[in-house]
């Protein structure tokens, strides 16, 4: 169960379009919400704080009011990225959803410098939502999936993770590999079956398989063609199976993909 949710924020568009997102998803699970502003400059003026926390709590009481969700506020001095994965390890969220890019972020080729480091050392699941469109239901999800080691175990809390907030969701599998050895082929499907098997029957299941070497553009291919609402990235998707590990693969992904994308690379 997702029972509060960070979101980091700097007031740009691409934080409140995630900030929405995170509503949505607070609403569906009766989370409550934790809004994150991190001042990263060397002195901050009290106009420019009173400001900061004038905005903030100004965001929380419209949420309490308008949607009824328990909303508080925090403010932190520092290094965004490190401050963030730092407060993570303190409060234990059980996710994290922030904007693709910040105030500063080069929209375009990869994701913002803080989003990265925040995917890489979160110790939870992370959600990078991108900017110029509303997310709010995830009815359509891609899983690209490589049998590994422990990957039913990965993959189960994906699952659970997102058929609980969308149980009558299309969700394809992606099967990945590279060889095309009839052994990964195999351990795919019983893990497809497995998965299958804990699904609510509303669920419109799908695998399809992919044996191109060239992961991360064969993955984004398939996401524009399918255009799903939700990505899900993990480390199975490249060759090592390793915790907080980002490979090349999953790199290309996350910085290419337009549409909402789920990082979970601590499992």
């Amino acid at each position: 169960m997702i029972t509060n949710i960070l979101i980091p924020m700097d007031y740009s568009e691409a934080s409140f379009n995630a900030l929405e997102t995170a509503i949505v998803i607070a609403k569906r699970n009766n989370a409550s919400l934790i809004i994150l502003h991190i001042d990263d400059t060397v002195y901050t003026s009290e106009e420019t704080y009173k400001n900061a926390n004038q905005i903030g709590h100004a965001i929380a009481d419209n949420i309490k009011q308008k949607h009824g969700i328990d909303t508080t506020v925090l403010f932190k001095e520092g290094f965004i990225g490190p401050t963030i994965a730092k407060l993570i390890l303190e409060i234990k969220p059980d996710l994290v959803v922030m904007g693709a890019y910040g105030a500063s972020g080069h929209r375009d080729l990869f994701i913002g410098s803080n989003t990265y480091y925040t995917i890489k050392h979160a110790s939870c699941p992370v959600l990078i939502v991108p900017e110029g469109k509303r997310w709010q239901d995830f009815n359509k999800v891609l899983f690209p999936l490589r049998p590994t080691l422990g990957a039913f175990k990965k993959y189960q809390f994906i699952s659970d993770l997102v058929i609980q907030m969308y149980p009558d969701c299309n969700f394809e599998l992606l099967g990945i590999s590279i060889d095309r050895k009839e052994h990964d082929v195999k351990q795919i499907s019983e893990i497809a079956t497995e998965l299958k098997s804990t699904w609510r029957d509303a669920v419109q299941y799908a695998v399809s398989y992919s044996y191109s070497k060239n992961i991360g553009e064969e993955v984004l291919d398939r996401a524009d063609k399918g255009m799903p609402d939700l990505l899900v990235v993990s480390s199975t998707v490249d060759v090592a199976n390793k915790q907080f590990f980002i490979g090349p693969f999953s790199q290309r992904i996350i910085n290419h993909a337009r549409m909402p994308v789920l990082c979970v690379f601590n499992r």
